[in-house]
């Protein structure tokens, strides 16, 4: 079952998530591009100077919005997260492929009333994965709603081949029924990894084996729940927790929205060590 997340309590600056209703990805006029990249600007002495210290190569992280939002949109919104990640992280914020109306984007379609939990297909959802292909190689995923559904599933299918990401922070997500086995897929293969791992132990002597710790999850997940979403209900959030192994819990008193408090920010950080 998944574990509720323990957040170090370490300082870190108040963040304030943006003014408006209980909406995570607010919409703005759409730029050009699919996707929105996000780069530290390089270290700086006192004195002005370029810092000298030789920079480590940094992790990337792809960034999935919400239905009805967008890539810009979703980037200003986790600004303060990408700024507190810069030393180690690149993010980029892709852009759905279809369109919900004005700038809003989603990553399928779906019949008017129906929940993605209801569904039994996801119609386009085929585009996504390819959108996904193509910005692979990266080693994290972020996403909200829509998003993080599709982060759940791409988690379990495997991107471009059986790749997966080593991070995955899924927000106010629901069950994706018509790709449930997708996300259950990941469990198979983790425990193929995990019956791997345990031969390769027993193969060692005990004595090394006793301090040689157990490899990680594959995938490495935080599963963000507000106890007042009456979008993607907590229990369904709960259900796609449940496919991963080792899931770590973080639930707000929100509702639908990614939360940006300090123990929310605390918790990410962790992910993403």
């Amino acid at each position: 079952r998944p574990r509720r997340c323990q957040v170090p309590s370490m300082e870190y600056p108040r963040v304030c998530a943006p003014p408006g209703p209980s909406f995570a990805v607010p919409t703005t006029r759409r730029a050009p591009t699919r996707a929105v990249k996000s780069r530290a600007m390089p270290s700086v002495s006192a004195s002005g100077a370029e810092a000298s210290t030789t920079p480590t190569k940094k992790r990337k992280m792809l960034a999935l919005h919400g239905k009805g939002g967008n890539a810009a949109g979703f980037a200003r919104y986790m600004a303060p997260l990408v700024e507190a990640t810069a030393e180690t992280w690149e993010w980029e914020f892709v852009e759905g492929p279809h369109s919900t109306g004005g700038d809003g984007r989603a990553w399928w379609n779906l019949p008017p009333g129906v929940r993605t939990f209801e569904a039994s297909e996801l119609d386009g959802i085929q585009d996504s994965f390819k959108l996904l292909d193509t910005c692979y190689p990266f080693n994290g995923l972020v996403g909200f709603s829509q998003g993080a559904m599709l982060a759940a599933v791409a988690c379990g299918r495997g991107i471009k081949g059986g790749h997966r990401p080593s991070v995955a922070i899924i927000v106010g997500a629901a069950w994706p029924t018509a790709h449930g086995d997708d996300v259950r897929k990941l469990m198979r293969v983790e425990l193929a990894a995990a019956e791997a791992d345990g031969e390769m132990r027993n193969a060692v002597p005990e004595a090394l084996a006793e301090v040689v710790p157990p490899s990680d999850p594959l995938v490495r997940s935080l599963h963000v729940v507000g106890k007042q979403d009456t979008t993607n209900p907590p229990a369904q959030a709960m259900k796609v927790a449940e496919a991963f192994s080792c899931a770590e819990l973080l639930e707000h008193p929100g509702g639908h929205v990614v939360p940006m408090d300090e123990k929310a920010m605390r918790a990410y950080l962790k992910a993403m060590r």
